[in-house]
């Protein structure tokens, strides 16, 4: 969509920089917090604020106020891409690794509740149901992870990031129903289509789209539902 491209054109007041930068803080900290929460075990909630932070600064100097999207929408994006892009160029564990360290952490804590010796391999191997040989390559494995591709260690739809819940998101991003939906999505007025991306794939709620939007809470529920009923006169027509 036109209104979430990145507008290169510095802005020359620097005291609406500063403006956009404070109003904008706590979006940038529900971000940090959002992206954290995926992969929490790996990475410092500290160090996504401060890189949240930092994104939400260089987006508030890089947008140009053209009238066709707010800032919000765009610095949303920016902070998410490049809270994102950290993960993917920092992440080495594969998703079997987190499993079998998940598996070697809860062995050891149920043996030291029986009040045995974690550091024997013999008990921990067969508290796991596996041999201690095995259990040295699942060590092994764990320490040297070597870099996968990315759509092995980290995806915007992977099993391991997505919530566990069902949502219309991953209800409709199936096959030729998601390239159907995609070019329904770009027949939609480009604030119906924000406010569906919002909602559905950001996971923003109505009072935060609102305020993305600088709207109200009520319009953006009106926006939602006729975009909504839009899309599927459009989805059974095809």
């Amino acid at each position: 969509m036109s209104g979430l491209r990145a507008y290169t054109a510095p802005a020359s007041d620097q005291a609406i920089v500063a403006e956009r930068v404070r109003s904008h803080m706590p979006l940038a900290r529900k971000l940090a917090w959002q992206v954290h929460g995926r992969a929490r075990d790996l990475f410092d909630i500290e160090d996504m604020m401060q890189m949240a932070m930092l994104a939400l600064v260089e987006a508030a100097q890089r947008f140009e106020d053209r009238g066709d999207a707010t800032f919000g929408s765009y610095a949303m994006m920016r902070i998410r891409g490049t809270l994102i892009d950290h993960i993917r160029n920092n992440l080495t564990l594969t998703r079997n690794a987190v499993q079998r360290r998940d598996k070697i952490t809860a062995a050891e804590k149920e043996i030291s509740g029986e009040g045995g010796d974690i550091k024997n391999p013999a008990l921990v191997a067969a508290k796991l149901g596996i041999t201690t040989a095995e259990l040295a390559q699942w060590r092994n494995q764990i320490s040297v992870a070597p870099d996968k591709s990315l759509d092995e260690v980290y995806d915007d739809h992977s099993a391991w990031f997505a919530d566990p819940g069902h949502t219309p998101e991953t209800a409709l991003a199936a096959g030729d129903m998601k390239a159907r939906l995609m070019a329904n999505l770009k027949r939609l007025k480009e604030r119906d289509a924000m406010v569906l991306q919002l909602y559905f794939v950001e996971e923003l709620n109505l009072e935060e789209i609102a305020e993305v939007l600088d709207v109200t809470v009520g319009r953006v529920s009106q926006i939602k539902k006729a975009a909504l009923a839009q899309l599927r006169e459009w989805m059974q027509d095809d």
